[in-house]
């Protein structure tokens, strides 16, 4: 039982600091605001435009992909698109001018990039990448627009598809911290499921009850000091 005691003073303290950064990030949330802990700052969706020309037949998009689920077609910066998406869930982007596979090439991933942007910057460097660690969870390849404004906003295309990933500044490593911090998930990889949670959880949950058993024990004695 004095072991169950200390331990239970200790897990206290733990979770009296967890409790904490809780508060602080809860705080930063609440101060900062949605666009900012999005980093969209600058951030505008991607107007949509006429859909252009057309060359390509939809019937050859039949004979090219198998068991087809679904077809769009749509405009990326003025240019007629494809996406073709199979039973596999998988898509597929096409030129609808050429029936070739969709290639993003650096013009368009700039333009694409300004469409998505509404501050006061102009394009600053425009770089292949392939993937990044400030996007969880996309590893494809594309470009890394970077904008020359005050926060050095930088906005990230994929190359397959022309779509804008996402956006990021020089205030997201904060923002990203404090993510990190308040879910308890130091990967970066937003997993709420980590062990780390899990443990956490045991912990919190062993905490209450053997708070309880301490509890009973002193009222039956008497004694809650």
């Amino acid at each position: 039982m004095r072991f169950m005691r200390k331990l239970h003073r200790w897990l206290s303290l733990i979770i009296c600091i967890q409790v904490l950064i809780w508060l602080v990030s809860g705080l930063y949330f609440s101060w900062v605001g949605h666009q900012s802990l999005a980093a969209h700052d600058y951030f505008q969706p991607v107007p949509k435009k006429a859909i252009g020309s057309v060359f390509y037949p939809e019937n050859a998009l039949t004979e090219r992909f198998d068991s087809i689920e679904s077809l769009e077609i749509r405009s990326v910066a003025g240019t007629a698109q494809y996406v073709v998406t199979t039973t596999d869930t998988n898509k597929h982007y096409v030129n609808a001018l050429t029936g070739e596979d969709w290639k993003t090439s650096v013009p368009m991933a700039a333009a694409l990039a300004r469409q998505s942007y509404n501050g006061p910057g102009v394009v600053e460097e425009v770089r292949a990448v392939t993937g990044s660690d400030e996007i969880v969870g996309w590893h494809k390849a594309g470009f890394k627009v970077t904008f020359s404004d005050d926060i050095a906003t930088r906005a990230y295309i994929d190359a397959a598809s022309g779509e804008v990933v996402d956006h990021r500044n020089s205030r997201w490593w904060l923002s990203d911290w404090m993510f990190r911090l308040h879910f308890m998930d130091y990967s970066g990889e937003r997993d709420f499921n980590s062990l780390l949670n899990i443990v956490a959880a045991t912990a919190a949950l062993w905490f209450s009850l053997s708070g309880l058993i301490l509890l009973s024990r002193s009222l039956k004695r008497r004694q809650l000091f």
